[in-house]
């Protein structure tokens, strides 16, 4: 009986809160997408090749792919970004990119190294220029500190650095061209896990190097003396869908929220601009000998016959309810007064008010008081009239503003462009 009682107030809780529902269920439904998303993108793994060792696909020719994998090595875990190569293509229309090679070969070289003058981490001795079919070759004077792949090899670096001179060999077709520059080169400040990176990036740039006509890259089993297993990258779009999807909810919820007040302040202008004249209509009846029973009720009947089919009036709708009360037998009194409060409005209130106490002292001056109750009312409806006009005015500023900004755009760009430099 318990879990069913339970089940009865989540229910009734649910019914009373739809915003909640949605939200939670844009919640569930992004989280689940995401978790699908998720595994359908890291699910994945890496093509082999007849040997059953991993490979990745070579795009076609002067097309370099940078992809993101993931390797185990050492009981460690990484990302390691390698660069596979395209397929060679015949040479043709590159002999305007020496010059920009020749400037741009510095930096391209340097790697993780701050600068030329303070090079700590092994140099990326490119073999040809990005984007280019500029094929680059290596000459140093000192391959005891650095070997032609870029290596920092020298056990017993001084720590004053050791100065090199490295020359690179830019060819194409059958030209040539020496570019000569120096660094600095000082001992190496890197950790287990960085060497080791490190010597993994080694291990594919030198296998790309060596399988660079083949239609696919192996990818080494071994570096730095740990063997490596080859994952796909991890992929963060399920994340970005995570977030997309509770961010959703939240502004489902957030605006449902913004849509609930909104109607009660429509509501609430609705129900002071009706007032006026419901107190003249009461006023109206009462004074023809009725009493306020039978005004009330007529004042219901005349919004049914003229409000059939549209959407309905607050202050009449709980008119209407607090009439179906008295016919069912619940004191008058009583529910002029819940009448009053069930609106929230202090006008509605101090009518209901009135009337409850008419029925407990009598009628006597009820309708002097309910003639100067109209005429309060009917100034308040003049001030609620002025203040939405301003309130109208106000929001007008914004379409004006705009006018504005347009008609300025057509004045000052035609000059703007007709001014001769």
């Amino acid at each position: 009986m318990g879990i069913k009682r339970k089940f009865t107030e989540l229910r009734a809780w649910a019914a009373g809160n739809p915003a909640c529902i949605k939200a939670a269920a844009a919640a569930l439904a992004s989280v689940i997408f995401a978790a699908a998303l998720y595994q359908w993108d890291n699910g994945r793994t890496l093509e082999t090749d007849g040997s059953g060792r991993p490979v990745l696909e070579r795009g076609e020719a002067g097309e370099d792919q940078t992809m993101e994998l993931r390797v185990q090595a050492g009981g460690m875990e990484e990302e390691i970004e390698v660069t596979v190569s395209g397929r060679e293509y015949t040479e043709e229309e590159l002999d305007a990119a020496f010059e920009d090679a020749q400037a741009g070969l510095q930096e391209l070289i340097l790697g993780e190294n701050p600068g030329p003058d303070e090079v700590r981490a092994d140099l990326e001795l490119i073999t040809e220029v990005p984007g280019t079919d500029i094929g680059v070759s290596w000459e140093m004077d000192r391959y005891d500190v650095i070997d032609p792949q870029g290596n920092i090899i020298g056990e017993d670096l001084p720590e004053e650095g050791t100065a090199v001179n490295l020359t690179a060999v830019l060819t194409y077709g059958d030209r040539k061209q020496y570019c000569g520059f120096g660094v600095c080169v000082y001992p190496p400040e890197i950790s287990g896990p960085e060497q080791l990176a490190r010597d993994i990036r080694k291990e594919t740039e030198r296998t790309d190097a060596d399988t660079r006509s083949e239609a696919y890259m192996v990818l080494p089993d071994s570096a730095g003396g740990e063997s490596l297993r080859w994952m796909p990258g991890e992929e963060k779009r399920a994340l970005g869908i995570a977030v997309l999807g509770l961010g959703a909810s939240c502004m489902i919820f957030v605006s449902d929220r913004q849509k609930k007040k909104e109607k009660e302040k429509n509501e609430r202008r609705q129900m002071q601009l009706d007032y006026p004249q419901i107190v003249n209509k009461f006023n109206l009846y009462v004074r023809a000998g009725m009493t306020v029973r039978r005004a009330w009720a007529l004042i219901v009947q005349d919004y049914a016959r003229r409000n059939a089919g549209k959407p309905g009036r607050r202050a009449y709708e709980e008119m209407a309810a607090a009439m179906y009360r008295i016919r069912g037998g619940m004191p008058e009194g009583e529910c002029y007064e819940d009448f009053g409060v069930r609106c929230r409005e202090p006008s509605y209130r101090r009518f209901g008010m009135l009337l409850s106490q008419n029925l407990r002292k009598g009628s006597k001056g009820l309708t002097d008081i309910l003639e100067r109750e109209a005429a309060d009312a009917f100034e308040d409806r003049k001030k609620l009239a002025k203040k939405l006009g301003e309130e109208a005015g106000t929001k007008l500023m914004i379409p004006l503003f705009m006018m504005l900004a347009i008609v300025f755009a057509i004045v000052t760009v035609p000059a703007f462009f007709s001014i001769q430099i």
